[in-house]
């Protein structure tokens, strides 16, 4: 603990003005610096408090959010083959077990996303930036979304371009922007998914488009704002890719367009 909130220290210059000649005036200036001291130490305390409290709330909010459907979705499957085997043929038998099996892996994917967040969540916890190469980052993109069939992702990379950051860090939230877009486009027809490199004058640009309904500003607040409620279903997975690219200083920037779609550019430092 800092000197300036040591408790044995306060009782230490308490006891030492006290004793200062014994007269009213010392002791009343004794009682005045103590009461100040303890007052900061109690205000650090609670500041300290509450950060811990909001870190505990986001975790189980994210906990219930991320988890629950993959598991919910193992579950009902697993109950149907139990109870009611007949009314699946072969087709759709092989059909929900790889549906199952990707949803598990998912599910994995997503509990060390989460971990990795709590991780960040650790007072002094560094992030290790090195030099990447980007499709590093799509092809872990590719392959924890293989799965997806009905959705068209699609990766741009021509100059096959190269960034300084925390590899696995940017792999947590290009993952969670790709889940994010997946359930945005849940009932569009052709829906598509567009991610994207390009090199800017100081920066790389990575972007992820999709040709969903888009939406007002409000409805991305949680990704610039801490105090946005976590309890906003939407808003889970992006206080999530906030917290983590706060850990890599990169700079998010949303242009969306009701009717016409979303895109989402991370701003990442070049290689010097």
């Amino acid at each position: 603990m800092d000197y300036l909130f040591d408790p044995v220290v306060i009782a230490e210059e308490f006891f030492w003005v006290s004793s200062i000649g014994g007269s009213f005036t010392a002791d009343i200036l004794s009682i005045s610096v103590f009461r100040k001291k303890i007052n900061i130490i109690l205000h650090h305390l609670n500041a300290e408090l509450e950060n811990a409290n909001k870190t505990k709330m986001r975790f189980f909010g994210i906990l219930n959010h991320d988890l629950r459907s993959p598991v919910v979705g193992l579950i009902h499957f697993l109950k149907l083959k139990k109870e009611a085997p007949e009314l699946l043929d072969e087709e759709t038998k092989n059909r929900l077990e790889n549906q199952t099996f990707k949803s598990a892996e998912n599910l994995l994917v997503q509990m060390e996303d989460l971990l990795l967040w709590s991780k960040g969540q650790m007072d002094h916890f560094q992030p290790e930036k090195k030099l990447i190469f980007v499709d590093e980052v799509f092809e872990d993109i590719k392959e924890n979304f293989g799965w997806e069939d009905r959705v068209h992702i699609s990766f741009e990379n021509p100059d096959n371009l190269q960034i300084f950051t925390d590899k696995e860090y940017l792999k947590t939230l290009t993952r969670n922007l790709t889940n994010n877009a997946l359930k945005i486009l849940e009932k569009i027809e052709n829906p598509t998914i567009i991610w994207k490199a390009v090199a800017q004058k100081k920066f790389v640009e990575l972007s992820i488009t999709d040709n969903g309904k888009g939406a007002a500003p409000e409805k991305f607040r949680a990704l610039f704002d801490e105090n946005v409620s976590i309890g906003i279903k939407s808003g889970l997975g992006m206080h999530l890719i906030r917290d983590l690219s706060k850990a890599i200083n990169p700079e998010i920037i949303v242009n969306s367009k009701e009717n016409t779609g979303t895109c989402i550019s991370i701003l990442i430092e070049k290689p010097s």
